[in-house]
């Protein structure tokens, strides 16, 4: 693998509720087709959408085991063959999942750089996205833990916000160092943030190199490094898809990457994303 290769890693385990009846927990909103003009679903639009940035492999998936034959199936049509399709038992959060994830992407190449994205979100201007993503990837590859800010459009009360040091621009891109991390704000809160170019969106989506993201896991949540290499560490193989110890990955913290790490590193950076983000549901 080139030193530069970028591995998606694809987070496939929501339930699907939010969008109940249409969405439901056997069949999440993640594998539906939600324009009747595109037949591909959320999964397949999030792999597709990243095909022309450099040096890209192959996807890692994480998603639970009644869903494994839908992820490797619509994989299987758009013509991708996953690195991996790791099977949780069940959903911790994602730092666990993202450990996962590194942990096996360190088996593919020495320190890929690792994007990790949600497989339920819409991205309307796809040419913006990669824009922002290759940025990422330079800041990235310089030892930040990348993160992308959505411009707020509205006084968005249903999303995290993340505060900049510095005001964020779009054109030029121009990101900023991490002050901290909101929860959803309050109306009158939410206002005050809207013309603020210290504050975006929380997207969830996440741009580092493997042993970076791994080194600050270790030095804030030791734990988890350890349970989820001895989660990893039976290799057990089940035709194309790798299962994930459940006796033990059941000690690991329930614990998201944003309260795990990135609140408490310094190394954390985020680059505004303006490319029609929405989280359906």
């Amino acid at each position: 693998m080139n030193k530069k290769s970028v591995i998606p890693v694809i987070l496939c385990g929501g339930s699907g509720t939010r969008l109940w009846p249409l969405s439901r927990e056997s069949f999440p909103k993640q594998f539906l087709s939600l324009q009747s003009e595109d037949s591909k679903t959320l999964l397949q639009k999030t792999q597709e959408r990243i095909s022309n940035i450099n040096y890209l492999e192959n996807p890692i998936l994480i998603c639970n085991e009644e869903h494994r034959f839908i992820v490797a199936e619509q994989m299987r049509e758009i013509n991708i063959k996953p690195s991996a399709i790791l099977l949780e038992p069940f959903g911790k959060n994602t730092e666990p999942a993202i450990t996962i994830a590194s942990l096996k992407a360190l088996e593919f190449d020495e320190d890929p750089l690792l994007l990790v994205l949600s497989s339920d979100h819409e991205i309307k201007d796809e040419y913006e996205f990669i824009k922002v993503i290759e940025a990422g990837i330079a800041q990235a590859s310089k030892g930040k833990l990348v993160t992308f800010g959505v411009v707020p459009t509205s006084a968005e009360t249903g999303y995290g916000y993340i505060k900049s040091k510095e005001n964020i621009e779009l054109s030029p891109i121009k990101g900023s160092e991490i002050d901290s991390f909101i929860e959803k704000p309050d109306k009158k809160t939410a206002n005050n943030f809207l013309n603020d170019k210290k504050f975006t969106w929380n997207s969830g989506i996440f741009l580092f190199k493997a042993n970076d993201i791994l080194k600050e896991i270790k030095k804030y949540n030791p734990e988890v490094i350890k349970i989820c290499e001895e989660a990893l560490k039976d290799n057990n193989l089940d035709l194309d898809f790798q299962r994930i110890n459940s006796n033990i990955f059941s000690k690991c913290p329930n614990l998201s990457i944003d309260i795990g790490v990135m609140e408490k590193t310094n190394k954390g950076f985020v680059l505004p994303l303006n490319a029609g983000w929405s989280d359906i549901g």
